[in-house]
């Protein structure tokens, strides 16, 4: 069994720290004003810190290449982490001040989302190294912090059109809109190397972390730094049924019915294609194998998960 990874050192007072300010994430209407705010806070506990802004994926990749042996500090929400996760080079260590809507990386580390308190988080707190998820398709692969979301879930995920992941009245309309074409999807999932579920289903999550997309609790088994997974497994046979589904999952309580269930590997496969949705990024409908990659985020945080 994976042992648990050991949090490195806090930052000393040399250590180069970089806040990078996605422009784009929701919940920052002033990013400038959002950027002098959080370096002040976070020089009450740590070096003056260099801003960076960003506006897409790129300049976040190559913000995170300049902060190389240092700390980088994003200030944004959860789709800021699963863009940093994705960049195509050893991340440095890494630190967060949550601006999103749902957060739920911060909440799921410990994470206060009170600027001041978050900056004494991403000065004084270690970097501990935690998993993600490597998603591959027959088209290509994507890293997941939160997990990787299989059916109903990442069908509406597919045809939102909200301005960014935090306009729930788009999220909203686009799920009412999914839900009156529901039917359940066809199911086919191997978990290291054996059928762990084949049947109809309404969702299926691989999971890294507790709570995915709007807060909803969808895997309270989680463990994100034991170099496992989780794959859970909800039924729904009717529209109602998934209406009521979707209101337990919210609430962590899917897996108390017998239309529930989980299990824990290290290795899962969707062999029958499904709408997919990788954290909050659609990837199609398609098939997928899903990998644990143990270490690749290193995220400060008050306490081990």
């Amino acid at each position: 069994m994976p042992q648990p990874s050991v949090a490195t050192r806090a930052p000393s007072g040399s250590t180069p720290i970089v806040v990078i300010v996605n422009a784009n994430a929701s919940g920052i209407e002033d990013p400038e004003r959002t950027a002098n705010t959080v370096a002040r806070a976070l020089e009450a506990h740590c070096a003056r810190p260099r801003t960076v802004m960003t506006r897409s994926e790129d300049d976040l990749h190559e913000a995170l290449r300049r902060a190389s042996g240092g700390r980088a500090v994003l200030v944004g929400g959860d789709g800021s982490v699963h863009a940093a996760v994705n960049a195509p080079l050893e991340l440095p260590e890494l630190a967060l001040v949550p601006t999103g809507r749902a957060n739920n990386i911060a909440r799921q580390f410990g994470i206060p989302e009170d600027v001041g308190q978050a900056a004494r988080v991403a000065c004084c707190c270690p970097a501990r190294p935690l998993d993600v998820l490597l998603v591959e398709t027959p088209s290509g692969q994507r890293r997941c912090v939160e997990g990787l979301s299989a059916g109903l879930q990442a069908d509406a995920r597919g045809d939102y059109e909200g301005e960014n992941s935090g306009d729930l009245l788009s999220g909203l309309r686009t799920l009412v809109t999914t839900l009156a074409r529901y039917r359940p999807y066809d199911v086919e999932l191997e978990l290291d190397g054996r059928i762990a579920y084949r049947g109809p289903a309404a969702q299926v999550f691989v999971s890294n972390l507790s709570l995915f997309g709007f807060g909803f609790e969808v895997n309270p088994a989680a463990r994100p730094a034991d170099g496992r997974l989780e794959a859970v497994v909800v039924r729904a046979a009717t529209r109602r049924a998934a209406v009521g589904m979707l209101a337990r999952t919210y609430r962590g309580r899917h897996l108390a019915t017998p239309r529930g269930g989980w299990r824990r590997g290290v290795e899962a496969a969707l062999r029958r294609p499904l709408p997919l949705a990788c954290d909050g990024v659609p990837l199609g409908t398609t098939t997928a194998t899903i990998r644990v990659q143990s270490g690749r985020l290193r995220l400060a945080a008050p306490h081990s998960p």
